[in-house]
């Protein structure tokens, strides 16, 4: 577990700083590199209100994690800040915002954004790591849930990169669709619209962001709700999938560099 530091910042007048250390004696390993735990966890709003951000700290803190929010504003300089996640609306203005930042690293960043299905498939080739339908208080902690392993852990060699993407699931003559919860190179996790029992065999087609549009089969492994693990057949992308999860290696770790793998 990684040691974060919460720097709570007034809205005006003075700052107010609070540590509060979460002890731990060991080392993060990440692709062949050691590093000390102790780090700042720096989350940037963009075009969303305060209440949001101080949601996401509140999430955050439940899983024993702290973090320093810092609501950005046009022309605001965030060059003293290194910031490692974000979270915006999914529109033209807001993700344009994002990939002009200097800080914005591709596959670095975790993004956290908010819309619908329609607002997934315009930005798919973004890597939105979590989607919020809305702005409540539910889609903030299952947002949360879904990215905290990564930001404590880190993702290793076999782990599955948390994002979301839309998923087309054809299987005996009948088309369905999901959002993926996380991808790796031998399987997904994804939501499906409708809690409906998926057939042993399926083809599944969507878009690996940066990757380009794959069409797979594969069979349904486990259930929870909605929620389903799918388990890709043998394939000749498996190489493919196990280079775009080591460039994932890092989400969430600022400007350093992957490993050789």
């Amino acid at each position: 577990m990684r040691v974060f530091f919460l720097e709570v910042l007034p809205a005006s007048g003075g700052t107010k700083k609070q540590e509060l250390p979460l002890v731990s004696p060991n080392l993060w390993t990440m692709a062949g590199r050691e590093t000390p735990l102790t780090q700042k966890l720096t989350l940037a709003g963009i075009q969303v209100n305060r209440k949001l951000l101080v949601s996401f700290a509140e999430s955050f803190k439940r899983c024993d994690v702290t973090i320093l929010t810092v609501p950005l504003r046009p022309g605001q300089s965030s060059e003293i800040r290194e910031i490692i996640a974000c979270v915006l609306p999914l529109n033209e203005a807001a993700v344009g915002w994002l990939t002009r930042s200097s800080w914005f690293l591709p596959r670095r960043t975790v993004i956290y954004g908010i819309g619908g299905f329609k607002q997934l498939t315009q930005f798919v080739d973004l890597g939105i790591n979590a989607l919020l339908e809305n702005s409540s208080d539910l889609s903030v902690q299952v947002a949360v849930a879904a990215t905290q392993p990564l930001l404590s852990r880190g993702i290793g060699e076999c782990a599955r990169v948390p994002i979301a993407i839309p998923v087309r699931i054809e299987a005996e003559g009948r088309v369905s669709a999901g959002i993926t919860k996380n991808v790796g190179y031998g399987g997904m996790a994804v939501k499906l619209f409708r809690n409906v029992a998926v057939p042993q065999e399926i083809t599944l087609t969507f878009v690996l962001p940066r990757a380009g549009l794959f069409s797979l089969s594969a069979s349904p492994r486990w259930y929870s709700g909605r929620l389903v693990g799918l388990r890709f057949q043998q394939s000749v992308h498996e190489k493919t999938f196990r280079q775009w999860v080591h460039e994932y290696s890092l989400l969430g770790c600022g400007g350093q560099q992957p490993g050789v793998s």
